[in-house]
């Protein structure tokens, strides 16, 4: 019986052998179709991961390959070619350069390189050099306005912050909504660095480390079908981020790259510069100086009665600015005079230099690539350096004709000198510039913050309010650095086990130590007064094993299916810890040092009891704080693809994930997915002359996500009171039975090519269904806890996303392309279940103003506010016809979710010169704009002149003076009857202007739709024939990027930054004390030896 088995087991195996085909060497060149080599191009057998690259010369040689499988030649501008290999050895093709990329090459889930045209989800592609030459500020920001369902946002701040990407809109309630980063499959962390609407530092995310000049390809996987085999972390969509590898080359195989890059703030908020700082007079009375002692004009007062509201000390209702000496806050004289350029005070123009030195070679053992990059950031603020240098490297060693293994990794090295503040905070110069300085200030604090012996300057008598006397003391004495080492690599293990079966493993680690440090200098002599130091240091470890079997057969059971099986598994561990420690009130002069603390002093009385000599610091207070996070999720998945007669391709996906932060009974979940794409043109052959290409795709799949460590079970959080230890039970409560929260994804599209291919349209309707939401729901303060873990709620997104790519003309030396993408995405709140109708996302001010919120039934990003009380449609005003009646509570008044998102690509290419230009616009949505309604308040805004320069109507003070400076606020009475009071116009803005407290929020909505020239960039390649004449450069390219150049339309008033939204969380809609937008000037040099 064994024997029979022996043998049975034996003639299987020599009949799959004999079935699946013999592992042969393919060789041959590639050309274009003038007939020259094509260097570096991409040669991949279809399914797999096994690739190489042409060398200087276009020649390539690729190894483990079956007669069965298909080899795909890609290159960016080329139309890629699909070549079955049978019983050739030598395989010559000559590409044309592609009108559209319809077929092109991408990487997919788990970085298997798929044709585009097998697929049936979408997906978006764009290039390294496309990234390089965009000069952006990260790889993020580089895809801004290029790819469809795409929305990036660059939060309010300075170089070096976060950028926020969603992929098809918000699928969370209180989750992240970001989606997954890979970079050579490897998951990296991205957490922002600020999420908060009103105030913070930005200290950036992990993807402002990823090095430009090391990206080969940017692959975005948008819908559940393509990114379900990346598990609970990928249901937000997954960016694939390729880096570039080594290949054989002629010459040194050195490339250098060099940038320079200069940053300009440029767009101000305009402001009056006629009128200074002044409270508005109780009496309604002209402003006017108050005289001193010797006849001399005094400061005015800042200080704003109550009844007209809370609009800071920025107040400029006072005296016309003409000139005259008056004697200043500090006592000395001063003119009064304006400050059209004291907006610019604390700015300046930015610098860049980026230098990437890179080194690659290859041959029959493997290849190798090695780059060093370094930069230098000077950002738009004095004091916030950055700089960063990177040690990349892709290499892959050949150890036989069946094993390969490729070691991908980066090492980063950043330093920052301090972030500045952001919003509404006290420390923060953009609030002093909207809510504290008025239309006179002359920075005379910024002038004087030190005194000559350099001590802090004492600032007696300032009069400015909500904002720190000592600002900018602080500022340039109060340091802080961040100190980051990153790495970030994966060692990947390729083995053909046989013609028809491969083995891929990969083991990866992403790891973080930031270490922060904070120094204030002592404000006295002696070296005590406010000395402060603290240590913070935060290591983040996340570790990644995978691995998949492949298994493939061309014309199984000798018919026209082509079938790959794939099965694999992961295991993914997040592992991070901190610590932060800081000093107490120095007893040792200009120590910075943990130590440095004052202790308590004890004595006896006269009767022997011990008392307490000095009191000292407590000693609660210096116990250094400790937190940690660990979460861990292991996975098993399987994929089939399956293709007949290479026009109709079927993928059934499947994938069970067991995560440590939900309850044991329930803490594995599967979830499936399918995808169809049909080739009907080729199918049903109906190619002509105006439609060459047609197919259909659609896709469905369902995704799942768990929630954050420790939420499940009943912790204690310990600390020092009365210096007894105590603890605290949590603020939330454990739920009773948790469930992963759930995505179905559903969608349709087509791909269509028109003349040849020289019109391509791509487009994409998709819906997603997102349930058993894990939120937090409040409870009463007699549970003894804010609040419950529970599942409830429901969002949708739905859309369409449209491409369009043309070849206007396409000569011997002149190509012109053009192309549009538009995203119109509606994100609804679906369902809030038991919660009630409305979820509070974030706010800036607590009760005193306005809230994103989620609202049941209307799109994510629903502010609500006081609103106006309406009676048949218009505004009611009071009795008196000084005020407008609110509402009793915060109601819906705006919406922040775009109607849609779009961009327009260009490109000229006239024999060695390319201009590439973009177009990006985001068409409607609202945004609270806070900057708006304290420039009104304050008397800043341009808008508040026309009745105080008399263009108001009759007025008569209390005073019995009669002026222009009336109005009438329009509307009508509780009884119908319209409004003909005429009333000052300060009751026109104050505190019928909205602004900080229980006042209307209505007047803060603007609309926020906006056209910008976002980027234009110009190269030229140095000719062939002068690179062989120099002897020295292998190619050589010069290039000039302008960026973020300037608005050709935008609805926001004031000139205020229709981008400057705060914070990278999910409340995107409330913008207050932004800072100026920028535009960017880059020179670029691209040298290959």
């Amino acid at each position: 019986m064994r024997t029979i088995l022996s043998l049975t087991i034996l003639l299987l195996v020599i009949s799959l052998t004999s079935t699946f085909g013999q592992n042969i060497k393919v060789t041959g060149t590639v050309l274009n179709s003038d007939g020259e080599a094509m260097p570096f191009l991409t040669v991949a057998v279809a399914g797999t991961t096994n690739a190489t690259l042409t060398d200087v010369n276009g020649n390539y040689a690729i190894e483990n390959i079956s007669s069965t499988d298909t080899l795909n030649f890609s290159f960016i501008g080329y139309i890629s070619q699909s070549v079955k290999v049978g019983d050739q050895t030598v395989i010559n093709v000559k590409l044309l350069v592609k009108t559209q990329e319809l077929n092109e090459v991408v990487v997919t889930a788990l970085g298997v390189n798929r044709q585009k045209r097998e697929l049936g989800y979408s997906t978006e592609k764009v290039g390294g050099d496309e990234i390089l030459k965009s000069n952006a500020p990260n790889v993020l920001n580089a895809l801004t306005g290029k790819t469809s369902g795409v929305q990036i946002a660059n939060p309010d701040g300075v170089d070096g912050g976060t950028t926020r990407i969603t992929i098809r809109g918000n699928n969370n309630i209180s989750g992240n909504n970001q989606p997954l980063i890979v970079v050579d499959g490897i998951p990296m962390n991205n957490d922002p660095g600020l999420t908060d609407v009103g105030r913070g530092k930005d200290w950036g995310s992990a993807i402002n480390n990823i090095n430009a000049a090391d990206i080969e390809s940017m692959n975005i996987l948008k819908g559940g079908a393509a990114s379900a085999l990346y598990g609970a972390r990928g249901a937000n969509g997954v960016v694939l981020i390729t880096t570039k590898k080594g290949s054989k080359q002629k010459g040194l195989g050195v490339s250098y790259n060099f940038f320079y890059k200069t940053t300009t703030p440029y767009r101000y908020r305009d402001v009056q510069n006629k009128y200074g700082g002044g409270a508005p007079s109780t009496n309604f009375s002209a402003p006017a100086f108050e005289l001193g002692a010797d006849n001399i004009p005094l400061f005015p007062s800042l200080a704003t009665d109550p009844q007209f509201g809370y609009p800071g000390s920025s107040v400029s209702w006072g005296p016309e600015m003409t000139g005259q000496t008056i004697r200043w806050w500090d006592g000395s004289l001063r003119s009064w005079s304006p400050q059209p350029d004291n907006l610019k005070l604390p700015f300046q123009n930015g610098h860049t230099t980026t230098h990437n030195i890179s080194a690659e070679g290859g041959g029959e053992a493997g290849t190798m690539r090695v780059s060093i990059s370094k930069s230098n950031t000077t950002p738009i603020v004095d004091n916030s350096n950055l700089d960063q240098t990177t040690i990349n490297t892709n290499s892959t060693l050949k150890v036989s004709e069946k094993v390969s293994v490729n070691l991908a990794a980066s090492y980063v090295d950043f330093h920052r000198l301090n972030s500045p503040m952001l919003g509404e905070d006290p420390e923060s110069f953009s609030k002093g510039q909207l809510y504290s300085w008025p239309r006179s200030y002359q920075g005379e604090d910024l002038q004087n913050y030190a005194l000559p012996d350099g001590t802090r300057n004492p600032q007696t008598g300032y009069p400015y309010l909500y904002i720190n006397n000592y600002l900018w003391w602080n500022y340039y004495n109060n340091n802080t650095t961040l100190d980051r080492s990153k790495f970030l690599g994966g060692l990947t293990l390729n083995y053909k086990i046989m013609p028809w079966l491969s083995f891929m493993g990969r083991t990866g680690i992403d790891y973080t130590l930031d270490e922060f440090q904070q120094k204030n200098k002592p404000a006295d002599l002696i070296g005590l007064l406010d000395g402060y130091y603290s240590e913070s240091q935060q290591n983040d470890k996340s570790l990644n094993s995978e691995f998949l079997f492949t298994a493939a057969k061309k014309n199984i059971f000798k018919s026209n299916f082509n079938i790959d099986v794939n099965v694999g598994g992961s295991s993914w561990d997040r592992d991070m810890h901190s610590i932060s420690a800081h000093s107490g009130t120095w007893y040792y002069p200009n120590w910075y040092s943990l130590s440095n603390y004052t202790p308590t002093v004890y004595g006896q009385d006269s009767n022997g009891n011990v008392i307490i000599v000095k009191q000292g610091d407590d000693p609660s207070t210096l116990v250094p704080v400790n937190s940690f996070y660990r979460k861990k999720i292991n996975s098993i998945y399987s994929f089939l693809h399956l293709d007949y007669k290479n026009y109709l391709f079927i993928e059934l996906t499947g994938r069970n994930d067991w995560s440590s932060t939900l309850p044991a009974n329930a803490n594995s979940y599967f979830y499936p997915g399918i995808s169809v794409s049909y080739i009907a043109s080729e199918a049903l052959k109906f190619k002509n002359k105006w439609l060459s290409y047609c197919k259909i795709r659609g896709g469905a799949a369902q995704t799942a996500t768990d929630t954050e460590p420790y939420q499940t079970e009943f912790y204690y959080a310990t600390s020092l009171f009365g210096g007894d230890q105590s603890s605290a039970f949590p603020a939330v409560i454990p739920p009773i039975a948790l469930k992963p929260q759930r995505v179905n994804t559903y969608e349709i599209g087509t791909n269509l090519g028109f003349f040849e291919d020289r019109i391509v349209l791509d487009f994409t309707y998709y819906y997603k269904y997102s349930f058993d939401q894990i939120i937090k729901t409040p409870l009463p303060l007699s549970a003894g806890s804010s609040a419950a873990l529970i599942n409830e709620g429901a969002i949708s997104n739905r859309g369409f996303e449209l491409l369009i790519n043309a070849t206007v003309y396409n000569g011997k030396k002149l190509l012109i392309k053009s192309g549009i993408n538009i995203t119109r995405n509606r994100n609804t709140v679906e369902s809030l279940g038991d919660y009630g109708n409305t979820y509070i996302l974030a706010d800036i001010w607590g009760e005193n103003g306005p809230q994103m919120a989620l609202h049941e039934g209307d799109d994510f990003g629903t502010i609500i506010g006081w609103d106006y009380v309406y009676k048949d449609g218009q505004r009611v005003v009071s009795d008196d016809g000084t005020k407008y009646l609110m509402s009793d509570e915060r109601v819906p008044i705006g919406n922040s979710s775009p109607h849609f998102l779009a961009g327009w690509t260009t490109e000229f290419r006239y024999k060695n010169f390319t201009l590439n230009t973009l177009i990006d616009t985001k068409w409607g949505g609202d945004m609270y704009s806070g900057t708006y309604v304290t420039g009104l308040q304050s008397g800043q805004s341009p808008e508040t002149l026309s009745e105080r320069d008399g263009g108001g109507l009759p007025y008569t003070d209390p005073s019995g003076v009669t002026s222009n400076s009336g109005v009438i606020l329009e509307g009508v009475h509780q009884d119908g009857s319209p409004n003909t009071t005429v009333v000052h116009y300060y009751n026109k803005y104050m505190p019928n202007a909205g602004g900080w407290g229980h006042f209307l929020s209505k007047p803060g909505i603007v609309e926020d739709t906006w056209v910008k020239m976002r980027e234009v960039n110009l190269t030229y390649n140095l000719p062939k024939n002068a690179l062989g004449k120099l002897k020295i450069f292998q190619d050589l390219s010069f290039s000039f990027t302008a960026r973020d150049l300037f608005y050709i339309y935008s609805s926001v008033p004031d000139r205020i930054n229709p981008e400057g939204l705060m914070g990278a969380g999910d409340a995107q809609g409330f913008e207050w004390a932004s800072l100026p937008g920028v535009r960017s000037f880059a020179f670029g040099i691209n040298a290959k030896f």
